[in-house]
């Protein structure tokens, strides 16, 4: 009985040792699992697939290499399109499917916006006595109140698609460029405030360029002596920009910069050299987004014309900017005109005009019509593009009514031209501003409610 029992208990270790020297490779096996099966990505996103428990080597490959690579792992969206990757460990395989996709075309992210609104006066505000103060001095600078989240759900209920966020970044970075980290975390708060909103988002360099001013220091101008000059800062101000947000969602975008005009201050008229560095600084700033990666690659990008204008000159020499990949530019002009009707008696070289009438509305329709049809058709190098207007307004007259007429007529006729308009508001009531930013006494809903009306 002894030795039957000790023969027995040999056979049982016997047993245990050879099930004990199978077990952990095929428990292993058994309970090795891809930490994703399918994946969404946009052109130039990665992502990290880990085969977890695997108890030996992992060998990695894709169906489409167009579509999408994958190296240790890591797979990398290079194509709209579908791939499967395959990870092989231990004679079997684990799968996932990646899809890739590319970001609404530039027709399309114009359409989709339906109207738009500028936050202006606010990151833009510069004067140079705030040099070296925090981010609300400049942010309050120009009479404004600091917002937050809820002014944004607000212009979402009126029914705004769209935002434009100003943004002038001189004296927000140190003499190699380097952009102060509060300033950009203050921006990002907002971006992120607005499309959260479901809106469109759009970002830029602003009062960098513009007219000399005394208490200003303006850097970008339209020659290219400025963007032999300076091209190395603006390109470090965007990579460092585009990088901050290069993994937000398609509905932000990126405009290279706001009204740039020459030394001369010449708003109307572009010489060929001025007109060589607007295009210039243009192909500067899409290549510099395109290398941040990510998003980035497919981003939607706004190119200026030379001060956001659209005199025949301007017009003829503006070219869209070479792009890796097709349909991702749209082109940007600004709108206030009649000038007589548009702004303040006294400062344009024609009579004041109060009433709206048969010349306003003439010069409206002219006016619209000559942007649609130079985006498509005027110039060498002319790419069809699509367009909106980045800036638009009638300052207050107490003419009301006149300014709902106008107001009406530049939408209207621009949706005629698959144009969407971004309204400019400079938050005083009795100059551009038409809603109130930290409470509910709007100054002119009456004007709102006809914009939306028209932009339907």
């Amino acid at each position: 009985m002894k030795r039957k029992l000790i023969s027995l208990f040999l056979c049982l270790v016997m047993t245990l040792a050879v099930l004990g020297s199978f077990t952990p490779v095929d428990a292993l096996a058994a309970a090795a699992k891809l930490n994703k099966k399918s994946v969404t990505l946009y052109v130039g996103e990665t992502v990290k697939l880990k085969l977890k428990n695997a108890g030996s080597e992992v060998s990695w490959e894709t169906s489409q290499k167009s579509a999408a690579t994958v190296k240790k792992g890591k797979v990398t969206a290079k194509k709209p399109g579908t791939a499967t990757i395959t990870a092989t460990c231990n004679g079997k395989e684990y799968k996932c499917k990646v899809t890739v996709k590319e970001f609404e075309s530039a027709f399309d992210a114009v359409a989709n916006m339906k109207i738009g609104i500028n936050v202006g006066n606010y990151f833009d505000s510069t004067l140079r006595i705030f040099k070296g103060e925090s981010p609300e001095r400049f942010m309050t600078g120009w009479g404004n109140p600091i917002v937050d989240a809820s002014f944004f759900t607000k212009l979402k209920k009126l029914g705004f698609g769209a935002v434009r966020l100003p943004v002038t970044w001189m004296y927000h970075f140190d003499e190699d460029g380097n952009i102060d980290p509060e300033w950009m975390g203050k921006v990002r708060e907002t971006v992120e405030w607005i499309l959260e909103n479901d809106m469109y988002c759009i970002i830029n360099i602003h009062h960098d360029t513009g007219a000399t001013q005394d208490d200003r220091d303006k850097w970008l101008y339209a020659s290219m002596d400025n963007f032999k000059k300076n091209n190395e800062l603006f390109s470090k101000l965007w990579a460092q920009i585009a990088g901050e947000f290069k993994d937000c969602s398609e509905k932000l975008l990126f405009e290279g910069f706001n009204e740039m005009i020459d030394e001369k201050n010449d708003w109307v008229n572009a010489t060929s050299d001025a007109s060589q560095a607007i295009n210039e600084y243009n192909q500067l700033f899409v290549n510099t987004v395109r290398k941040t990666g990510g998003k980035n690659l497919t981003r939607n990008l706004i190119c200026n014309t030379y001060g956001a204008n659209f005199g025949e000159s301007i017009l003829y020499y503006y070219s869209c900017p070479n792009d890796k990949f097709k349909d991702h530019i749209i082109g940007q002009v600004h709108f206030y005109l009649p000038y007589e009707f548009a702004e303040d008696e006294g400062i344009t070289w024609t009579t004041h005009i109060k009433e709206y009438n048969d010349y306003v509305e003439e010069t409206v329709d002219n006016g619209i019509s000559y942007i649609g049809e130079g985006f498509r058709t005027r110039g060498p190098n002319r790419t069809p593009m699509p367009v909106i207007i980045g800036e638009f307004a009638v300052k207050n007259k107490n003419n009301t009514a006149d300014r709902i007429k106008w107001y009406t007529r530049v939408i209207s006729k621009a949706r005629e031209w698959g144009i969407t308009c971004f309204i400019w508001d400079d938050g005083g009531p009795e100059h551009m501003g038409y809603i109130d930013r930290v409470g509910t006494n709007d100054p002119f809903p009456e004007i709102i409610e006809a914009c939306m009306e028209a932009a339907k």
